[in-house]
């Protein structure tokens, strides 16, 4: 057991090791321009370490996404009904250098893409939980006018240099989102309040 947990530590070090290099040469190079060389190299690892881990550097960036689509999710109990906006702020104050490089190079259009969609799902299945009136599909396209309108504030308070606060530009978005919502949705919901699909999480 303890030599399973070595090892799993072990893995654990080496994938981190490879996602904070790729980071550090998405805010150098950006991620079009970045190869799995590049990753190697800033990680000071093998070749064939980089592929027992991860298939390519799309995957590796998957996984660094999945690792923030979880944090997101977690923060989503505490702050409830769009819950992800407030810790996606605070994310990307939090990784300023890395984020104004996303929204700043060309090359950063495909990790947007890939943050919408994880953005776009958290919505749904706040609409969902929030009895969202209408059908399948027009829950699946408010849940990406939510994402499109969350990206839309993202890119403009970085291209601003984030100096609101990131609970003044969450109040915001907040608002203006759930006025939208309010005639959709089968309960009057404060923007604060518990989705019922997170209270057992």
């Amino acid at each position: 057991m303890a030599k399973a947990k070595k090892i799993d530590r072990r893995v654990q070090r080496t994938r981190q090791l490879l996602q904070d290099a790729l980071m550090a040469m998405m805010i150098e190079k950006g991620y079009e321009a970045t190869t799995v060389q590049d990753i190697i190299d800033r990680a000071n690892l093998g070749r064939a370490t980089f592929y027992a881990h991860f298939a390519d550097k799309e995957t590796l960036l998957a996984s660094r996404l999945e690792d923030l689509r979880a944090m997101l999710a977690l923060r989503q109990q505490a702050g409830g009904v769009l819950g992800f906006s407030l810790a996606m702020f605070e994310h990307a104050r939090g990784h300023l250098s890395l984020y104004a490089a996303i929204v700043a190079k060309e090359s950063g259009a495909f990790v947007l893409q890939r943050i919408h969609r994880t953005i776009a799902d958290l919505a749904g299945l706040d609409l969902k939980a929030m009895a969202f009136r209408g059908t399948a599909e027009e829950r699946a396209l408010a849940a990406e006018y939510i994402a499109g309108a969350f990206m839309a504030v993202l890119t403009w308070w970085l291209d601003h240099d984030a100096k609101l606060a990131p609970r003044e530009v969450d109040e915001v978005f907040r608002r203006l989102v759930m006025q939208g919502l309010e005639p959709e949705v089968g309960t009057r919901r404060n923007a604060k309040a518990k989705a019922p699909h997170l209270r057992s999480m």
